[in-house]
């Protein structure tokens, strides 16, 4: 690597976080995405992503907030499955929540539409 040659104590990453909201079985569920392909199966290429699906939300912090503050838990290789791209229907971010629920650590709270909050912000300035 180019980085690596001009600093040899630099730390390559090669886990791209990428969060998306995804319908897999019948239900809507937050997963994140290892890596993408491509494979043809009956003759028919079809792009396919390895994604780890997080828990489903805390039933009780989505309830006491009116489904405002949704909580997950990140299950790495215990929850890997082979989605259809198809089924992607968003891509989320997964904030790291800072606080223990149920006792456990390594949850996030999940932020849908990115940005469109401060497009908007801007559009109103300029009227």
């Amino acid at each position: 690597m180019l980085l690596r040659s001009i600093d040899p104590t630099f730390e390559f990453d090669t886990h791209v976080q990428n969060p998306i909201q995804i319908l897999h079985e019948g239900g809507i569920h937050f997963a994140e995405v290892w890596f993408y392909f491509i494979k043809t199966l009956g003759g028919v290429s079809r792009a396919l992503a390895l994604v780890s699906i997080y828990s489903p939300p805390n039933k009780y912090l989505l309830q006491c907030t009116n489904t405002t503050l949704v909580i997950c838990r990140y299950q790495g290789e215990e929850a890997l499955v082979v989605i259809n791209v198809k089924s992607i229907l968003s891509v989320v971010a997964m904030v790291p929540f800072p606080f223990l629920v149920g006792g456990r650590d390594g949850q996030h709270f999940v932020i849908e539409k990115i940005g469109l909050d401060v497009l908007e912000a801007d559009d109103s300035e300029d009227n």
